[in-house]
């Protein structure tokens, strides 16, 4: 049976865990034999993709944090298959505790030898989905040590919502690192983690990885899902402006987030 398509064993232990810090990190969500083919495909189109970026030390904190090749799975027909898994969409609506769910989009993150940190912020800043409830699946591709600079997260702060416009950038890094400790929000590590592990994330859980102090790349693909009946709102920030261009071509304020860039992934299509 396709492993892509058979339910991972999601201990209620990891959903009470999740709803109380606002991420969890799952092992083995697929081995790395079934992920295999997948890494060769993302890490080729990515590498492909990143041969026209500046030099990393020509980037600013953005650029220096990763790499980052979105929506591969319009793109290429290999990645398709891993973007609209069932086993990771269940796993989605299990940790969301929602009937079903919907892609919002895909992205690989590439941090090469000697990038930035990714400073703190929320995803959910960036996207017009106020009120919906989204999680982002972040899968390494290749063993991933923590010196290459995998996910740490603010527990619990997912449970503010909505901090304002803060963009990846210094200033996010600044102004969430206070909040961190006025709020007095535990960082939860995901540690070392082993190609085909995972963790998931609430959008508005506060989260950012350190530099990769490793001689490699630290190849890890996303999967961002939201609830199957979101809505849109009304783009508040320029940011929030291109995402509703780009991942929700067509829609306006108040439509349901489904435009052909956003299928149901669960349940499955056919049942």
């Amino acid at each position: 049976m396709n492993p892509l398509a058979i339910p991972y064993d999601l201990d209620p232990v990891a959903i009470e865990a999740y709803r109380r810090d606002g991420w969890v990190r799952l092992d083995r969500v697929l081995t790395a034999a079934d992920l295999q083919p997948f890494h060769d495909a993302i890490v080729s189109h990515t590498i492909g993709f990143a041969a026209g970026l500046a030099p990393l030390a020509q980037r600013d904190t953005y650029g220096k944090a990763f790499i980052q090749y979105t929506n591969l799975w319009t793109k290429h027909d290999e990645v398709r298959p891993f973007t609209l898994a069932l086993r990771f969409a269940r796993l989605a609506a299990d940790l969301m505790e929602v009937p079903g769910v919907r892609i919002y989009h895909d992205q690989a993150l590439f941090k090469e030898p000697g990038g930035g940190l990714t400073p703190w912020h929320q995803d959910q800043q960036y996207w017009p989905l106020d009120g919906v409830r989204c999680i982002t699946m972040w899968m390494p591709l290749v063993d991933c040590p923590h010196t290459m600079g995998t996910m740490r997260f603010a527990s619990g702060s997912q449970r503010t919502g909505y901090l304002g416009p803060l963009d990846i950038s210094d200033t996010s890094e600044r102004r969430l690192e206070r909040l961190i400790t006025e709020h007095g929000w535990a960082i939860g590590e995901a540690g070392d983690m082993a190609a085909g592990d995972a963790t998931f994330h609430d959008g508005w859980c506060v989260h950012g990885a350190p530099g990769n102090a490793s001689a490699a790349v630290r190849a890890v693909m996303t999967v961002i899902y939201m609830a199957d009946d979101a809505v849109v709102t009304a783009p508040d920030n320029p940011s929030r402006q291109r995402d509703l261009e780009t991942w929700l071509p067509g829609l306006a304020a108040g439509d349901v987030a489904a435009s052909p860039l956003n299928p149901v992934v669960w349940p499955a299509p056919s049942a």
